[in-house]
């Protein structure tokens, strides 16, 4: 029984702002140390991101009519539960866009579908984003739930094997996969290394995909899954966390973690797609973790030039929203209309973790 991905959509927060703009204003409004600004100046301006987005619209206005961050800002900063509290407002909102538009371009009858599977890092919620999606998506009130929650940048793996798994159970199952992140929720003001690359990096986004078994006729299968494998690095648990603190999530990101993944990827790869591919045979959706990260894979699996074409525009239009950012990468692809009959996923996150997971494009030639 094959299983195939049968629509795929995103969506973003109003408000948008450039990296450039970002950085002028982090500047202006934390206490950094002079000596410091050129080396966060130039750390914005090599991420390779243009673009980043945000639930939190308080830098588009005076700084007196800042409602989140608050006037007294920096003196006084949110804690926990406030950033907790937009949480749980903007994040169902979110998920629900980007899962209204895969029910929509999936052109099925929501009544039909079988499984919700909510996927997040960023905010906790009982009951789960799956609940409220349920609810405004006027989904079956049978409909069975799943909460996959802080699995990092590799979520949206994990949410695309269960649904595997659930479609393959029966082949009526029509599985719907949300992954909604806010990180901007968690800006650090204490200007440490891990809190300036995180501050640099991420942003907030949602993607959602419809998957299930045996496509109809009224269905139109992009990808089909067929294989799926994870790789947890040896004694690298420090590598990569995300944690709870009083002021948000922090995040720890040593900077070794492109050189590990490096030295571990190419074997990694080969017991994803087996002996017989070539590289340049696959479409490469490698989750943008950052730019030292996809060019650490270029370089290990010696991949041409425009291969990862994917990664880099998302790279660049969205920055890194963390589970959500994979599927934007397949919808990149999509929109490029590869006639390659393969594509390579392959996602980062804590533990140190790696998963991978092989796409047999349903149109290509």
């Amino acid at each position: 029984m094959e299983v195939s991905v049968l629509a795929i959509s995103t969506a973003v927060p109003p408000f948008a702002f450039a990296q450039t703009e970002i950085v002028e204003k982090i500047i202006n409004i934390l206490p950094i140390d002079p000596q410091k600004t050129q080396a966060i100046k130039q750390l914005y301006q090599n991420s390779a991101i243009r673009t980043r987005y945000s639930a939190i619209p308080d830098f588009t206005k005076e700084r007196h009519e800042w409602n989140f961050w608050g006037p007294d800002f920096p003196k006084k900063i949110p804690g926990m539960s406030q950033r907790n509290d937009l949480y749980k407002v903007e994040a169902p909102k979110l998920a629900y866009e980007a899962a209204a538009k895969a029910l929509q371009e999936w052109g099925g009858d929501p009544g039909t579908i079988s499984h919700v599977i909510s996927v997040s890092c960023t905010g906790v919620i009982a009951p789960g984003i799956e609940f409220d999606l349920m609810r405004l998506l006027k989904l079956k009130s049978s409909t069975q739930r799943l909460g996959i929650n802080f699995m990092g940048c590799f979520g949206a793996f994990k949410g695309l094997s269960v649904a595997n798994s659930f479609a393959k159970e029966n082949p009526k199952n029509r599985i719907l996969v949300v992954c909604t992140e806010l990180c901007s929720l968690h800006f650090q003001v204490e200007q440490t290394p891990d809190n300036m690359l995180a501050n640099s990096l991420f942003s907030d986004g949602a993607a959602a995909v419809v998957v299930g078994a045996d496509p109809t006729a009224n269905e139109t299968s992009h990808w089909t899954i067929c294989n799926q494998t994870c790789l947890g690095l040896d004694s690298t648990t420090e590598k990569m966390k995300w944690e709870a603190g009083d002021q948000g999530f922090v995040m720890k990101l040593s900077h070794t973690v492109p050189v590990l993944l490096g030295r571990q990827i190419s074997a990694f790869v080969q017991s994803l797609v087996g002996q017989d591919f070539s590289n340049t045979d696959c479409d490469w959706a490698i989750h943008p973790g950052g730019k030292s990260i996809i060019q650490a894979i270029e370089k290990a699996l010696k991949l041409e030039e425009g291969l990862t074409k994917a990664s880099w525009e998302t790279l660049a239009d969205y920055g890194n929203m963390s589970s959500a950012t994979f599927l934007f990468v397949l919808k990149n692809l999509l929109m490029q209309k590869s006639s390659k009959k393969w594509t390579v996923g392959i996602g980062f996150g804590p533990g140190l973790s790696v998963e991978g997971i092989l796409l047999r494009r349903s149109y290509a030639s």
